[in-house]
């Protein structure tokens, strides 16, 4: 073999194409039978041709061969560099390395970009024949194209980078899908590291919807459910300058007596046991944290998690488990403790980030509430009802003070919401605190705040307007209705004349917007359920929440008696079968197992001569009418209500609730 004048030697290349086209002749079919095959084959009949948002969704996912037949070809043509004799027999031609990698990036281009290409040019040709499913275009196959062509170039030239810094094919292999997914995966880790021990971290930091994004792994994954966009291609297409860029650079710096040694380049080492040992801390920190939320635990996890990544380390790069040294034990206390003030300092007091609590007046807007992720996610792929970020902040000065006042307060007695019993669901609220600041920047905040002890604080930020406009989601109310449906149990009915509808609507408004304090904290049970139904022109995607019809509504409910509403779904005693009372107490008298079952309760309340059936009308009315969620809260009155169509529920009275006549009946 001569040197070549050209930057690639011909003589290679037709080499690699005899020994590896293989790879190219399986993309190709591969390829054509997931995507223009499919094309052909789905093809029915009586079937008319319908439009698709994109060519990824036809056929087969084509992520598993776009994924596999790039790295697999990487891994093949630059095979030579991990084996010893291979790697001195190539090294050992005439021929400058660049040479030698231009040649086999070359060969690998060949085997696999053609394929795509004819595909596209298959696909491209059936679009006119009849009988054809789907209706696409052009531009439509020109995408797909350009898309699949990208990734494909992408993938290959990360393999050929990553062979270049290491020593070994199967190390190789496993650190490209290590290193595909590992920037997901870390912001992962690190999102729950700071969730778990940063008191106000937001549960939910929007990194959900943005993480597959830095995967690429999991971006080719999505590629059915969202394309490309113009801003990711160019993205992949510098990213793969990059690595061919980088790949010549290190290529000629590399040594070939480095063919099977772990690491090709020596200084790539502290950033490989650094990566390794921060991965295995946070992961068991995360695993034993979430049992034993101690101290001893959490600190002992990490330090093991440390030393067995460690461990793991060494003897990858050593290629033995003999890696004990006199140095070994020093090393990993450096690393160890250099790791552990990476984990610690940004969830300790050092930052100020529990204790920072902007000040009123540098707020020029504010959100206050639990349903923050609602109001701002857009699953990938999904086109759900979501307000404009801009409509769910309050600028209204009084708000904003409330809200930052609640944030102090809670700030500075730090509430733990495990010692709110978690069957008194009504004791905690969750609160998204969302502020934008004078400087530009946003400040996000999430809390557990108990009702005890926060009732004024609460109470000034509930009753707001601005806050029950996003807690119920009033925008909702402003598309054209078609109707409104309320349920109870097995009672449904249909509102659906127009002018009622209209006058339904706003009656539903204004008492949302009129629900005080106690009312939004109240456990009372709801007459009926309420949906509405939009007009058949608005977006079908969308996603509806039910309201409520509650006792407390005094203008729906007499509204709804007037228009003759309220006899066809609210219940009354002539449809109760039987009711049945007991006060609710010797609960440590019941099986710990058996604790939460409201008949073990009754059964108790019986063989204690306790319980008192209720055959007065008034009276079961009266139970309905001031009926709330049951609860295993001790010292309330439990009520067995079974209707005359089968249905059984049991629900709690207050002692407020109870009138002398029915306080009278219990024994």
């Amino acid at each position: 073999m001569t040197r070549s004048r050209l930057f690639y030697n011909s003589s290679i290349i037709r080499q690699n194409l005899r020994q590896h086209g293989w790879i190219g002749i399986l993309y190709t079919l591969a390829l054509l039978f997931i995507f223009p095959l499919q094309i052909l084959m789905n093809g029915y009949r009586f079937t008319e041709p319908m439009e698709i948002p994109q060519l990824f969704n036809i056929g087969i996912e084509i992520a598993p061969f776009l994924i596999a037949f790039p790295i697999g070809a990487g891994l093949f043509l630059f095979r030579y560099l991990q084996s010893k004799m291979p790697s001195d027999l190539w090294h050992s031609l005439p021929l400058r390395r660049s040479h030698l990698l231009a040649s086999h990036t070359l060969s690998g281009l060949l085997l696999l970009l053609p394929p795509v290409w004819i595909t596209a040019a298959v696909a491209a040709i059936i679009r006119p024949l009849d009988g054809i499913m789907y209706i696409y275009n052009a531009a439509d196959v020109w995408e797909w194209c350009l898309t699949v062509s990208l990734l494909t170039l992408f993938l290959f030239v990360f393999t050929v980078f990553v062979g270049i810094c290491t020593g070994q094919t199967i190390l190789q292999g496993i650190l490209i899908f290590i290193l595909l997914i590992l920037p997901a995966a870390l912001l992962q880790f690190i999102d729950m590291h700071l969730n778990r021990y940063l008191y106000g971290y937001p549960e939910w930091s929007g990194l959900q919807n943005i993480l597959n994004n830095w995967a690429p792994l999991l971006r080719i994954m999505d590629l059915s459910i969202e394309p490309l966009t113009s801003a990711e291609a160019w993205i992949y297409a510098v990213l793969s300058v990059v690595f061919i860029a980088l790949s010549f650079l290190l290529y000629r710096k590399r040594h070939s007596e480095k063919s099977g040694q772990a690491m090709a380049f020596t200084y790539f080492n502290p950033l490989f046991k650094g990566g390794v040992m921060l991965c295995s801390m946070l992961l068991a920190s995360l695993y034993f944290g979430t049992g034993r939320n101690q101290l001893g635990w959490i600190i002992g996890s990490t330090l093991v998690g440390g030393l067995i990544g460690f461990i793991a380390v060494e003897m990858i790069l050593r290629k033995t488990w003999h890696i004990m040294t006199r140095k070994l034990p020093l090393e990993f206390a450096v690393y160890g403790v250099l790791l552990g003030l990476l984990l610690y300092v940004p969830v300790s007091g050092l930052t100020g980030y529990e204790d920072r609590v902007p000040q009123a007046d540098k707020v020029t807007a504010v959100y206050a509430g639990g349903n923050y992720r609602e109001l701002t996610q857009n699953p990938q792929g999904h086109n759900t009802w979501m307000e404009p970020e801009e409509n769910i902040y309050s600028t209204d000065r009084e708000y904003i003070k409330a809200v930052t006042a609640m944030h102090h307060a809670v700030v500075a007695s730090r509430p733990d919401p495990r010692n709110t019993p978690q069957y008194d669901y009504t004791g905690n609220r969750q609160f998204t605190l969302a502020y934008k600041l004078e400087s530009g920047r946003k400040l996000v905040r999430t809390y557990i705040v108990p009702a005890k002890g926060f009732e004024p604080e609460l109470k000034s930020v509930m009753e707001k307007e601005d806050f029950k406009r996003e807690k119920y989601y009033l925008a909702q109310l402003d598309q054209e209705m078609e109707s409104f449906r309320l349920s109870y149990l097995d009672k449904v009915y249909s509102i659906s004349e127009p002018q009622d509808v209209k006058e339904f609507n706003e009656i539903l408004k204004r008492e949302l917007l009129n629900r005080s304090y106690e009312d939004q904290v109240s456990d009372l049970r709801a007459l009926a359920s309420i949906q509405y139904v939009v007009k058949q022109n608005s977006n079908s995607n969308q996603i509806f929440y039910s309201y409520e019809w509650y006792p407390s509504y005094r203008e729906m409910t007499a509204w709804l008696k007037q228009k003759g509403y309220a006899d066809k779904i609210k219940y009354t005693a002539q449809e109760v079968l039987s009711a049945e009372m007991f006060k609710d107490e010797h609960q440590s008298e019941i099986p710990a197992s058996q604790i939460y079952d409201p008949e073990k309760r009754l059964q108790l309340a019986r063989s204690e001569k306790r319980s008192a059936v209720i055959t007065d009308q008034t009276q079961i009315n009266s139970i309905l009418e001031h009926q709330r969620a049951f609860t295993r809260l001790g010292e309330k009155y439990i009520v067995k209500i079974e209707y005359k169509g089968g249905t059984i529920n049991y629900v709690s009275l207050d002692e407020r609730d109870m009138s002398p006549a029915l306080r009278a009946l219990l024994p």
